[in-house]
């Protein structure tokens, strides 16, 4: 698999106050905060929007290597706070990754290749875009690239048939990654092919350490209780104030 590009980035000592603040606008700077197990206490810095835009453009998964205070730091972008009006980015967080320290990091899935059932009239449909994996920093690949080209109607890739050599995929390894559904009309629904919703991606900021995905897990947990809660109350009131 291809390896993450790396983007070289100069960083400074961020200046505090207000009017320090718009004047680092101006000059296109962005304020940024690293952490993480590289690094001793977070770092409050600077970094230039130019360099910044190409790692936010990028399809692909990318490597920021901060350059600051006579040292080097290979960073993840954990977050990014863009601006209501113009949509540039106001706030940056990096992880600063240690190289014998497992990350978990989203990954995006590319399909390549004209699949033999899409000749004879099927339609590829892809649920699953971005994946979530565990690996250490030099297992970091840029994409994950399927070739498809000899699925026929009906036809499946599941998680599981993915070659991962050094990353642990995040995902039950049933999950279908992308399948040929036939032409549209009742031997869809015969074959257990009719559409589902297309699963959305990943969010943003799910970068980072090994541990902190215990965390997600849990708070995940409990906003879905609250969920269900809240849910349940209401239809109880409904059926009070019908009665």
């Amino acid at each position: 698999m291809e390896k993450p590009t790396i983007v070289t980035v100069e960083a400074n000592n961020r200046p505090k106050g207000k009017s320090a603040l718009k004047k680092m606008r101006d000059e296109l700077l962005v304020p940024a905060v690293a952490y993480g197990p590289k690094v001793n206490k977070n770092l409050h810095v600077t970094i230039p929007e130019l360099e910044l835009e190409k790692v936010l453009k990028s399809n692909k998964t990318n490597i920021i290597k901060l350059m600051y205070g006579g040292k080097e730091y290979k960073t993840l972008l954990q977050s990014v706070e863009y601006h209501p009006v113009t949509d540039r980015p106001l706030h940056v967080d990096l992880f600063a990754m240690e190289e014998k320290t497992p990350v978990i990091i989203t990954i995006p899935i590319r399909l390549t290749g004209t699949p033999l059932g899409v000749t004879e009239g099927g339609r590829l449909y892809q649920p699953l875009r971005k994946i979530r994996v565990r690996c250490l920093p030099k297992d970091i690949p840029s994409e994950i690239v399927l070739d498809i080209t000899n699925l026929n109607i009906g036809d499946t890739i599941d998680v599981e048939a993915i070659d991962l050599e050094g990353i642990e995929p995040l995902r039950a390894s049933y999950r279908t990654v992308a399948v040929i559904r036939p032409p549209k009309g009742g031997l869809a629904e015969l074959l257990g092919l009719e559409e589902e919703e297309e699963e959305g991606e990943e969010g943003e900021g799910e970068e980072g350490a090994e541990s902190e995905e215990g965390e997600e897990g849990k708070e995940g947990a409990k906003g879905d209780e609250r969920g269900e809660g809240g849910k349940g109350e209401s239809a109880s009131k409904d059926k009070s104030e019908k009665r």
